[in-house]
């Protein structure tokens, strides 16, 4: 059980319309394939890609546009040529023309996008004195782009916002699920999220409903 969700605002360019023959399929299915980058609150950003299923006919966006988008997710763990993937499940272009200036004046100010995950700690360990925040490695998988595809997240808890919690705490293998913002891309590869909202024991809830 693991899920790796992203949303929020993104522009896209590049577009490019493939077809391609899925390992469940015995026909072709039709995709776009756009460029964007995936911003962090302290600055960094990181290079990524999108697909988003359409038919045929279906028309592909300006360069620069910018869409509301709900995707499933890859975020790569290493320092390597490797970039982002979004598996679009909503694709929602604001209207305009990008082209023009009035453009910017509808688009929204908060460019740092919104992650759900559901995953498994793999260490933790307080990063202050005070043992008020903490760091814990957590890994998620999802169906991305045809196949699993595993990422290993930093998630950065305040336990001071979180009550009753103390993440650095947590047993290694425990399964969580997290919301929060992307924080920071790490120069040695893998980008850190600034958790909200938790929820823990994840493992006992789901046997509950058995």
């Amino acid at each position: 059980m693991s899920s790796l969700i992203m949303f929020g605002f993104f522009g896209v360019s590049g577009g490019c319309r493939v077809q391609s023959l899925k390992p469940s399929s015995t026909s072709n299915s039709c995709y776009i394939c756009y460029n964007t980058a995936i911003h962090a609150s302290l600055g960094g950003c990181l290079r990524a890609q999108i697909i988003v299923d359409c038919l045929l006919n279906d028309v592909v966006v300006p360069d620069d546009t910018i869409a509301f988008i709900v995707g499933k997710a890859f975020l790569p763990s290493a320092a390597v040529c490797e970039q982002a993937l979004l598996d679009a499940v909503y694709f929602i272009p604001l209207p305009g023309d990008p082209s023009c200036d009035a453009y910017e004046l509808i688009l929204p100010q908060w460019t740092v996008p919104f992650v759900i995950g559901l995953g498994r700690v793999t260490s933790s360990f307080p990063t202050s004195t005070d043992g008020q925040n903490s760091l814990a490695f957590v890994s998620c998988s999802e169906y991305v782009w045809d196949g699993k595809m595993s990422s290993k997240l930093m998630c950065n808890f305040d336990d001071s916002l979180l009550p009753g919690y103390r993440i650095s705490s947590f047993p290694r293998n425990s399964l969580i699920q997290f919301f929060g913002t992307i924080k920071d891309v790490v120069s040695s590869g893998g980008m850190t999220v600034d958790v909200k909202s938790i929820v823990t024991d994840v493992d006992h809830i789901s046997s509950l409903g058995k």
